[in-house]
């Protein structure tokens, strides 16, 4: 019945298939790269972004891919808004080429009547979703405080504890500032959002990919390996169907020496991923290559503050020991956030058997409780911008 409504429906404009107008690659073969597909039909998202109330850059991201599970994470209310989206309708998606997210299916069933219920409770308890003024608070604090260092730094010259404070602090940013940034959450205008979202760029990182990365790839896919980034990989070992190396057997010693390191694969490696436009093995969505090229300014700037002009005004292996100090204290912190969020004991991971055709779907929010941690309390909420309570998180 659902395919027959579908292609009742959508018979006048199957056939009015649309010319690409971004040019670029896309996972899903269904899509062209400026479509997007909401539950079962494909939409023109180009033009849908110029009047999206949140601003065009936050959904760009999307282009190429099936956002059905993002649209539900990302707003409150509980179905799609078809009359705002039938003027951007195209036609019916149809299948999807495969069982991986890139290819466009989930492995979950999304907007249940319980999820649906849950985000109505908690909409009552909690009218306001967006950050308070406390939030633009720290926020101000912490980037003072970093500006100051680093000035401090280059004017009177470097030490480790100066050097050691900027890690965490860099650090912060990442998990109080431009994390609720980059989520929309901060504020319903999105050039706020966008504003605040670029101090990732300001600390090495980059706005875009981390989108691509974490709001694209890992919430929508938690504990999915093969479809979630931060669980997938051969270096250390996180997930059963991870292929087992000998050199897994002391992973639980050497990952505290990678952590450190982190920043350096942000800082270098990374950049060639806003260069190639694709990231973690999946194409950045062509919509925003003007983003891309955003995140490659910034990044010149950086690699000259943060390394360039440092050791260009004391040269010694002194400086490069404090920069060395600076990235290991904020890589160590924030990866052992990571690794809490969802990889703690008593955490599931999704798949269980390689083979995605004997996978059964569960519900999307109750995975997204059981694959997530929340661990201490109020105090570690203040350092870690509340993603201790990565559940919450995740659900809402």
């Amino acid at each position: 019945q659902t395919h027959r409504r579908m292609c009742r429906e959508g018979g006048a404009v199957k056939a009015q298939l649309p010319h690409p107008t971004t040019p670029g690659k896309t996972s899903d073969p269904r899509l062209a790269a400026n479509e997007v597909i909401l539950e079962d039909w494909v939409y023109d998202l180009e033009k849908f972004s110029a009047v999206h109330p949140g601003g065009a850059e936050a959904v760009k991201l999307f282009g190429g891919s099936n956002a059905t599970a993002h649209y539900f994470m990302l707003h409150q209310h509980k179905e799609l808004r078809t009359k705002m989206l039938m003027p951007y309708r195209l036609r019916p998606a149809g299948a999807p080429a495969g069982p991986s997210a890139r290819e466009g299916d989930s492995a979950f069933i999304l907007n249940s009547p319980a999820y649906q219920a849950l985000k109505t409770r908690v909409r009552a308890a909690i009218p306001n979703q967006f950050a308070t003024w406390e939030w633009y608070v720290k926020a101000v604090v912490i980037m003072s405080l970093v500006c100051y260092l680093e000035y401090s730094s280059v004017a009177h010259g470097f030490n480790l504890a100066k050097s050691l404070i900027l890690g965490v602090l860099m650090a912060m940013i990442g998990l109080c500032i431009q994390h609720d940034a980059n989520h929309g959450a901060v504020s319903p205008k999105g050039w706020v959002n966008r504003f605040w979202g670029y101090t990732q760029d300001w600390i090495g990182g980059s706005a875009l990919l981390w989108q691509h990365h974490h709001v694209l790839m890992h919430h929508a896919e938690t504990n999915v390996d093969g479809d979630d980034p931060d669980i997938t990989g051969d270096i250390v070992r996180f997930h059963a169907l991870t292929n087992w190396s000998p050199s897994h057997r002391f992973q639980a010693m050497y990952t505290w020496f990678l952590l450190p390191l982190l920043p350096l694969k942000w800082h270098f490696v990374e950049t060639f991923d806003l260069i190639n436009m694709e990231h973690m093995g999946r194409p950045i969505s062509p919509m925003s290559a003007g983003e891309a090229n955003i995140a490659l300014a910034f990044r010149v700037c950086f690699l000259l503050r943060f390394y360039a002009l440092p050791l260009y005004l004391y040269p010694s292996l002194h400086t490069l020991l404090c920069i060395v100090a600076c990235f290991g204290a904020g890589g160590l912190y924030l990866g052992m956030n990571f690794i809490i969020s969802h990889n703690f004991e008593g955490v599931k991971f999704v798949l269980s058997d390689s083979d995605r055709t004997k996978h059964t779907k569960r519900d999307w929010a109750f995975e997204q409780v059981e694959t997530s941690s929340t661990v201490g309390g109020r105090v570690l909420g203040f350092f870690h911008g509340g993603l201790n309570y990565q559940i919450e998180h995740h659900l809402f």
